[in-house]
């Protein structure tokens, strides 16, 4: 919940019993005679004065709250009171962006409200269908406990169906309100599609149930509980929902469980012993003989790795691993600054085959520009 909103939630709130220090049936007069930009302050005065005066005020008076932040606390007091059908009959009145503001700030003070969480689960049966149309529950987001998980539940339990943004809405909501709860829900899920697309929102749902992101921070015991099952999902998924799984699990905070993906990302050219097959073609050039000619070296090599290196991270990888094995000195031959420039594939190759195809091609466009001087060196495969 915003700060502001809290404020004026708090600060409006219905005592438990009828203050001493009010007069209920002044502030009913003034609500009445009140005009819309005074009726939220005022109605929410009477509520914490009388709640049974305001209840009986809520059907004429509710109605002419104006929409915005004075408005969404109204509406929480209205279902502390229990003026919920006067809320609901106000908001049906409302255009868009205000009821989905209003809703979500009835789902911000959810937790802190045992009766607005009852009223945001009871909608569900009263609202019907416009409960999910009119994404009433993304108010749930915030609430906690088995009662909301298991609306949620039941409706992904019904599939996708042609409205998948409203189905990867419920899939967020549902991870967020459940947290931990949620990853065995999530599992299971990821076992009844095969689609790239809702695969791909169930992987990203794994960070949300670890609150990844919220004002509270990360649930370092949802993050383990996530990456867990993200790492066994792994061999099941499409090639390219592992690219979403390295993101979840980099969001959930395991580095070396997010690099170990890549085998899984490139399973159809994976070698015998799980690792993965690159290569690189490197050419470093410099001016010599007191500038008057053009030195050239082009190395290359085969690279290989245990399957834990992404596309991203290949070029840091060989360019550490070559300085050490190769160590590039045309500059000081030539006493003179060289440039190196490297050049890598963008995915994995199948075999060493494939590698010397790439290869030939790279070293064919190197040799379209002319040099004084040029030397090809071959070295022994690059093992990072």
């Amino acid at each position: 919940m915003s700060s502001l909103l809290l404020a004026l939630v708090l600060s409006a709130a219905p005592a438990a019993a009828q203050a001493t220090d009010c007069n209920a049936k002044t502030l009913a007069k003034e609500l009445t005679a009140a005009s819309p930009v005074q009726v939220s302050r005022l109605f929410q005065e009477l509520a914490r004065c009388d709640a049974a005066a305001a209840l009986k005020a809520a059907p004429t008076e509710l109605p002419r709250v104006l929409p915005g932040t004075d408005g969404d606390a109204a509406a929480v007091v209205a279902v502390d009171i229990g003026a919920t059908d006067a809320l609901l009959k106000w908001m049906g009145g409302m255009e868009s962006k205000d009821k989905s503001r209003t809703i979500a700030a009835l789902g911000d003070a959810c937790d802190a409200h045992p009766k607005v969480k009852d009223f945001l689960v009871g909608a569900q049966a009263r609202l019907g269908d416009q409960y999910w149309t009119e994404r009433w529950y993304r108010a749930l987001a915030s609430c906690e406990g088995p009662e909301v998980g298991a609306i949620l539940a039941a409706e992904l339990d019904k599939g996708a169906g042609a409205d998948k943004t409203r189905y990867f809405g419920i899939l967020q909501t549902y991870a967020r309100s459940q947290g931990a709860a949620a990853i065995p829900k999530l599992q299971e899920l990821a076992g009844r599609f095969t689609d790239v697309e809702t695969l791909t929102y169930i992987v990203q749902a794994f960070p949300d149930a670890a609150r990844v992101g919220s004002e509270q921070g990360r649930d370092e015991a949802a993050a383990r509980a996530g990456v867990a099952a993200v790492v066994a999902l792994a061999p099941s998924l499409p090639e390219k929902v592992v690219e979403a799984a390295r993101v979840a699990l980099q969001a959930l905070g395991d580095e070396a469980a997010a690099d170990a993906l890549a085998g899984e990302r490139y399973r159809a050219v994976r070698q015998p012993d799980g690792g993965l097959l690159w290569g690189v073609v490197a050419v470093e050039s410099a001016p010599c003989k007191k500038g008057s000619q053009t030195w050239r070296r082009v190395h290359h090599a085969l690279v290989t790795e245990p399957g834990r290196t992404w596309p991203d991270q290949l070029q840091d990888k060989v360019q550490a691993a070559a300085a050490t094995a190769w160590q590039p000195s045309l500059g000081a031959k030539c006493k003179s600054e060289a440039t190196l420039t490297w050049t890598l594939p963008a995915e994995p190759f199948a075999d060493e085959a494939a590698f010397g195809t790439w290869r030939d091609e790279q070293l064919r466009e190197v040799d379209k520009t002319v040099v004084d001087k040029s030397w090809t060196l071959a070295w022994d495969p690059l093992a990072l």
